[in-house]
């Protein structure tokens, strides 16, 4: 039987790929984000955050701040590794959200899972140019496509288990023509799998950042619950660990939005974690729905250690609340 011998949770930012020196790049597009929701939720163009907020965050933005920011995601990322490397497993499950990588418009299913043998990483094209996200592209597997083992038997046996448990996942048997799996899953493998690229990883896609059909925070944790108990039904003989990728709060930081969610994995707050606003679960910080999931996974199993890093980019409080955690 497949056994889930432990979950990790990580932020996929790309400032988390990039030297401190280059993310004024990254701050200056900001300024041009259609996406930006304030710690209220409320749609806000950069002007109208930046007369709202002042320079509150002003002190967040020296070199030296930067570093101290930068060197606790790295200690963060490297603790997650060499958990990984701890764990032994057989399987990845990695809950990320696609955006628009393998789905578009025309076809944006709520939840779907990866069944197939092999899957391919799309590139970025259409990125903004300058050297930050020529920095980023190899590290999220983005620089060119590349194949990753995926694990036939097991992804089908979570879809029919999730079906059973009243989940009409969607399945995905290959990677569309045109198409490609993005940074919330070529992120776990280029930076915390290290030399094991070879252990099969089983992408599961939650429609985290386009209405209509986002699931609610609520129904995230459900989903998770039944994700694991669908696993652990499998007669697949395998360690498998689950990876929630993504988050915390952007491209707005809202520390406190970020400190609820890993309070309340590590209280097992079951209730405020389901209870988090959909009004909040906007852009970026949609993500937060993926640790939410894995949260649901893991309702049962203590934290071991989470590390939090809120990262500003502008006296604005544009930016990413980084989170690393390791579930037990």
């Amino acid at each position: 039987m497949a056994t889930v011998v432990g979950a990790i949770g990580t932020s996929h930012s790309p400032m988390l790929l990039t030297n401190p020196r280059l993310w004024r790049e990254r701050a200056a597009q900001d300024r041009s984000n259609k996406e930006l929701y304030d710690t209220s939720g409320r749609h806000v163009t950069f002007d109208e955050l930046s007369a709202a907020v002042g320079d509150r965050y002003a002190a967040e933005l020296t070199d030296e701040v930067w570093e101290q920011r930068y060197t606790a995601c790295v200690e963060g990322m490297d603790r997650l590794a060499a958990d990984l490397a701890e764990l032994r497993p057989d399987v990845l499950v990695v809950i990320g959200d696609d955006q628009e990588e393998v789905f578009d418009a025309t076809n944006q299913p709520s939840m779907a899972i990866f069944w197939g043998d092999r899957w391919e990483t799309g590139t970025m094209e259409g990125a903004p140019p300058g050297e930050f996200f020529e920095a980023v592209k190899s590290g999220y597997a983005m620089d060119a496509v590349h194949q990753f083992d995926g694990h036939p038997q097991l992804a089908l046996d979570a879809i029919r288990g999730l079906v059973a448990r009243d989940f009409d996942v969607a399945s995905v048997a290959s990677t569309p023509p045109g198409h490609g799996f993005g940074h919330a899953y070529g992120f776990i493998i280029q930076r915390l799998l290290g030399e094991r690229t070879d252990v099969p990883v089983v992408p599961v896609m939650l429609n985290t950042y386009y209405p209509p059909n986002q699931p609610s925070a609520r129904r995230c944790h459900d989903f998770g619950r039944a994700l694991r108990a669908a696993l652990e039904a499998s007669p697949v003989d395998a360690r498998v660990v689950l990876v929630a990728s993504g988050g915390l709060s952007h491209f707005v930081v809202d520390e406190q939005l970020d400190r609820r969610v890993l309070d309340g994995i590590a209280r097992r707050d079951a209730e405020s974690l389901r209870g988090i606003p959909d009004d909040l679960l906007n852009a970026g910080s949609s993500e937060i729905r993926n640790w939410v999931a894995v949260a649901g996974a893991m309702h049962d199993r203590e934290v071991l250690w989470s590390e939090y890093a809120p990262c500003y980019r502008t006296a604005a409080g544009t930016g990413c609340g980084m989170g690393f955690l390791r579930w037990q």
